[in-house]
């Protein structure tokens, strides 16, 4: 059987799926990671579950490729919508844009349990998807960066707990334990934060515009001065 590698960005999941639970992948794609997970020994078993049927059909013949159809179902799925029968315990949402994310929790209120574990990786709007969590009552227990063929990636791991908490915008925007962690790739991460917005700052200078961008590249350099 083939060895079973992960990018960086998958990786970043790994820390945060607890042993011996039942493991769901959303939009699982190739199914590389629960595979992984399955052949560590990590989860008792997996649900890899995509909305489009190709996807889903290369899945299963990397399932059947490493040996592990005893462990790992397929299921064609809208986001959450047929996974509640599966009993996860630890959720994957990952290659999504942040609204879609959203969206699909919200649709899924049955994840607001405190035994349900969600790791989340949002392509875009990560402040929203953050902000999503804390308002629905869900605490953010763990949050990894990753760095993959020059994209910075963000994970975040949540639980139900019930209660709302509110976060800074640099915090919405960085994660509240990635500023706390720090480290030379959350420096590199900010400081790409700090060139992206000033790309924007120089296009809106031309109609006048770009306040909002100044104030965010000033919070950027002050969380630098304070980042080990």
């Amino acid at each position: 059987m083939p060895n079973q590698t992960l990018s960086n960005r998958l990786m970043t999941a790994v820390c945060f799926v607890r042993r011996g639970k039942i493991f769901a992948d959303i939009g699982t794609d190739h199914g590389h990671l629960p595979i992984y997970l399955y052949k560590k020994g990590i989860i008792k078993k997996a649900v890899a579950a995509d909305i489009n049927p190709m996807p889903l059909e290369s899945a299963r013949r990397n399932i059947a490729l490493h040996g592990v159809r005893g462990g790992i179902e397929t299921v064609i799925s809208d986001g959450l919508e047929k996974i509640k029968d599966f009993t996860p315990d630890d959720i994957a949402i990952f290659g999504m844009g942040g609204e879609l994310i959203c969206r699909i929790i919200a649709d899924a209120p049955w994840t607001k349990d405190k035994n349900i574990r969600l790791i989340l990786q949002p392509m875009t709007k990560q402040d929203e998807v953050r902000k999503f969590l804390l308002d629905e009552g869900y605490s953010i227990v763990g949050e990894a960066l990753s760095a993959d063929e020059g994209k910075f990636y963000q994970t975040v791991c949540a639980e139900y707990s019930g209660k709302t908490e509110k976060y800074s915008l640099m915090e919405l925007i960085l994660g509240r334990l990635n500023i706390e962690k720090g480290g030379e790739l959350f420096r590199t991460f900010v400081l790409n934060r700090i060139e992206v917005y000033k790309a924007r700052l120089d296009g809106k200078r031309i109609a006048g515009l770009g306040e909002e961008e100044e104030i965010l590249i000033r919070e950027f350099e002050k969380i630098l001065e304070n980042t080990k």
